[in-house]
């Protein structure tokens, strides 16, 4: 598809795009009259057969000529040729075959830009959906030799966002998109993967040249998505967290596919799959989803699967490699009755679960010490582990189980004429939801405070740390601080419950309100939803048990950071969270300073708070985060005043939009409309106070979702672009039986 420099201007030119008028000049065809006109400046440049090869290229090895005079166009071309003559010691290294190759000259009329400079279709560092331009002042001769000051901005594709980095911006947001358009529409002429110069003079894009960037490798992308898994780790998260989510992902994965495979001999050629389930990018946590699609496609009719795992977990980009994966034939049948039989076990056996969930967790606070050496907390650590390893991955079935008849539901009432609204409103767990006992046990603290004597409060603020003392805003982060880890944190949520009684008491007796049970389908139908219900509710309490785990993990390695600072490795307690768990671990045998490291951690974290975050990055390789001296990020901002997304919840309400992103910040939510990129679990602590709520992310079975159904507040979730829209003080008007949002007044 693409072809020599002088073809592709042709191509383009032919094609509507704004390319300066131009000649090409061959050994052949002389000195041809009628387009030099004395008094015009051109701009001469080389168009080798040979320059753009798959494997490499002759970039910067001919000479370039800008401003030429109509006179020397000729002498220039000459120079030029006689650059491709010296070019011979570059392809006898790269091997390339020169004997058939001939050079062109292509004379352009010059642009005397405003700004100028190159546009990379792909990131050349090596990520496929980030277009990088390059701008600076004048024209491109000083921006290709580094003679002008540069700007590069760097645009996600996927998310439409970009940042910059540089001293200033040169390029207004309307250019870069229409850079990026005009990007766009050469990569559908002349393939996807392109190295463009551009000029722009009096707000007007033109396209000087356009090749192939030919060391970029393309055939195998690593797909990073954040779907569904941003739920759990919004935002940033730190080196402790992300690398106990690997390990707490590889060996959950790996188990499930034992359940389904029972084959050790093929689970192990897949030992490379599990061990990268996920990954982690700018201090953000990614699913790596292409091998989430590998082990999907170990399960029997996995082309009918995958389509309903991808509605459940929100996944907007539907394209994925259809080819299966390589099983032998007996494995293969032999997964169809290993995968009915563990779907069909699956509510026994999350019993099991929680059953021996309550044993472990019991064990653990019974042996824990505060005085205990880091080795002795290595080894409870590695026993928890292995415990919960060989069983937890029993969730993965039970989420696979709840999104089965959850889709059976959808279908079935669907083809009876219910609207999406009404079956959302049937398919919303049970009443008395897991998620949901740890909102209204402490409304009723916060109701009965008054009622009674300190001792009594006491005790049961002590029974509600234990029981939920791990369940907080951003839990799963090992950095977050819960209940447990600071219990202030509970005497300052009740004490804001308690400012408004009113709101208090309203909201106190709408959550506990009998769930209206009437109009429940019967017959198949009703079994699908009972059993959806019974999947989503076993799904709930595994994740009020993961919260648990987590409380556990994050005890034990606020221990060890105790320790660490009595022997002078990190500076601080919180400094742990910028180890790795094998680094924490390797100390607890050979002491090592790790202040610097901790340090240059920091430093990496401060850059990476201004990224955007994206939902999907394509690596031509392998994954790897920015390094960036400084950036300038930019907020994009849309007149349009209108958004839509997925209604969970029904319900209309006005009021005044503000805007979490932080949620250890203090925010005034009481009654206003939240609007987050996404919430996890214990977000329930600031729904209960919410008019409603909108997300970027989510879906059907998010906590978004789930929750607010059960609070009763109007609900949106994946809403494209929503925080680049609506700001912190807007007054907006929400649909939750539609999905509209409107923006009815600014703020200031």
């Amino acid at each position: 598809m693409y072809g020599n420099k002088a073809d592709n201007l042709i191509r383009l030119k032919d094609c509507g795009i704004n390319v300066p008028e131009f000649i090409v000049l061959s050994e052949d065809n002389g000195h041809p009259d009628g387009f030099l006109k004395p008094g015009k400046l051109y701009a001469v440049r080389s168009s080798c057969s040979a320059e753009d090869a798959e494997d490499a290229s002759f970039a910067g090895q001919f000479d370039t000529y800008l401003n030429v005079s109509a006179d020397d166009v000729y002498a220039k071309a000459d120079a030029i040729r006689d650059s491709f003559r010296h070019a011979e010691s570059y392809s006898s290294q790269k091997d390339i075959d020169m004997s058939e190759a001939r050079m062109n000259v292509i004379v352009q009329e010059m642009v005397d830009s405003d700004v100028s400079g190159v546009i990379f279709t792909a990131n050349p560092s090596g990520i496929l959906n980030e277009s990088v331009i390059v701008a600076g002042r004048g024209l491109g001769e000083g921006v290709v030799s580094d003679r002008t000051e540069t700007t590069a901005y760097y645009y996600n594709l996927t998310d439409k966002v970009y940042y910059y980095e540089g001293r200033e911006s040169i390029l207004d947001n309307d250019t870069v998109e229409d850079l990026i358009a005009t990007a766009e529409d050469i990569k559908k002429i002349l393939g996807d993967y392109l190295d463009i110069e551009y000029a722009v003079k009096d707000k007007k894009i033109y396209i000087l040249q356009a090749r192939p960037i030919t060391t970029l490798k393309t055939d195998d992308p690593l797909i990073l998505d954040n779907s569904n898994i941003v739920e759990s780790y919004p935002g940033i998260s730190l080196p402790l967290t992300t690398s106990f989510v690997d390990l707490v992902y590889s060996g959950v994965f790996r188990g499930v596919c034992r359940r389904i495979l029972k084959n050790d001999k093929e689970l192990n050629r897949h030992s490379d799959v599990f061990l990268n389930m996920t990954g982690h990018v700018n201090g953000r946590v990614y699913y790596k989803i292409s091998n989430w699609y590998t082990v999907l496609k170990f399960l029997p009719f996995s082309k009918k699967i995958i389509p309903v795992w991808q509605e459940m977990l929100g996944v907007r980009n539907k394209n994925y490699d259809k080819n299966d994966v390589k099983i032998p034939f007996f494995t293969r049948t032999a997964t169809y009755f290993n995968c009915v039989y563990e779907l069909v076990s699956a509510p026994k056996n999350m019993k099991k679960l929680n059953d021996k969930f309550m044993v472990i967790n019991n064990d653990f606070y019974a042996n824990y010490r505060d005085d205990m050496t880091p080795k002795e907390l290595k080894a409870l650590f590695d026993e928890i582990k292995v415990k919960l390893f060989d069983v937890w991955d029993v969730t993965l079935v039970n989420d696979m189980y709840a999104f089965i008849y959850t889709a059976l539901v959808k279908s079935r009432l669907r083809k009876r004429g219910k609207t999406d609204d009404e079956i959302n409103s049937l398919i919303s767990g049970i009443s008395d939801i897991h998620s949901m006992m740890p909102i209204k046990t402490m409304l009723m603290m916060a109701c009965t405070k008054d009622n009674l004597d300190e001792e009594h409060y006491a005790k049961m603020r002590e029974l509600y740390i234990n029981v939920y003392g791990d369940r907080c805003l951003e839990e799963l982060k090992l950095e977050s601080r819960t209940f447990r880890s600071d219990p202030d944190l509970l005497d300052k949520m009740i004490e804001s419950y308690r400012a408004d009684p009113v709101k208090l008491e309203e909201t106190y007796k709408n959550i506990m309100k009998p769930r209206d049970s009437k109009d429940q389908p019967k017959g198949i139908t009703g079994l699908f939803l009972k059993k959806a219900s019974l999947g989503i509710a076993n799904r709930e309490i595994s994740r009020l048990n993961r919260s648990r785990i987590y409380g556990i993990v994050r005890l034990i390695f606020d221990t060890v950071a105790k320790s660490y600072v009595r022997d002078g490795i990190i500076a601080n307690e919180s400094d742990i969270y910028y180890l790795t768990v094998d680094e924490i671990w390797s100390l607890a045998d050979k002491f090592e300073n790790m202040q610097r490291t901790v340090s240059g951690r920091k430093e990496e974290y401060e850059l990476y708070r201004q990224l955007p975050a994206y939902s999907r990055l394509i690596f031509a390789d392998k994954e790897f985060s920015k390094n960036h001296l400084s950036v300038n990020s930019y907020k994009k901002t849309l007149s349009d005043n209108e958004l839509a997304g997925t209604p969970c919840s029904f319900g209309i309400a006005e009021g005044e939009a503000v805007i979490i992103k932080n949620v250890n910040d203090t925010y005034d939510i009481d009654g206003k409309i939240l609007i987050t990129k996404m919430t996890d679990p214990g977000w329930v602590f600031l729904l209960a106070k919410a008019k409603g709520v909108i997300s970027e992310k989510g879906s059907l079975l998010s906590h978004t979702a789930i929750i607010s159904r059960e609070l009763k507040i109007p609900s949106i979730v994946g809403v494209p672009n929503l925080l680049d829209t609506v700001n912190t003080g807007d007054t907006i008007r929400m649909d939750g039986n539609t999905g509209k949002i409107e923006i009815l007044k600014r703020s200031i």
